[in-house]
């Protein structure tokens, strides 16, 4: 759910549970990940705010109406396109927008995910 809240302050982070306001220093910057599900194209301002502020965003697109989850998808891509980040699809419907200088790793690339460890037949 998306807070009707929005930052007033750059100092200011809205938290997604509707009722908290966290100084960037009491969010521990570069620890937070934002969720956002929105149920309209005019929520995607506050997935443009996490993103402009270094927070890495799950957008989940369940909600939206084909073409709203589209324009969203087309505003991220230009979000990530201009501030140098990237965008992965991570399930039907739902994305990771992550800033510049964070790497996204692929679990199937781990030695743990070798069939082989478990199958000691």
């Amino acid at each position: 759910m998306v807070s009707s809240r929005r930052a007033t302050a750059p100092h200011l982070v809205p938290v997604d549970d509707g009722e908290r306001w966290y100084g960037e220093e009491a969010a521990g910057v570069g620890q937070r990940i934002a969720t956002v599900r929105p149920r309209s194209f005019t929520d995607a301002k506050v997935i443009g705010e996490y993103f402009r502020a270094g927070v890495p965003v799950i957008m989940n697109l369940a909600d939206l109406e084909e073409s709203d989850a589209k324009r969203i998808v087309d505003f991220a891509s230009g979000l990530i396109f201009s501030l140098r980040g990237g965008i992965e699809r991570v399930a039907a419907r739902v994305f990771l927008l992550t800033p510049a200088g964070l790497e996204i790793v692929d679990g199937a690339d781990s030695p743990s995910q070798d069939p082989g460890f478990f199958n000691q037949g």
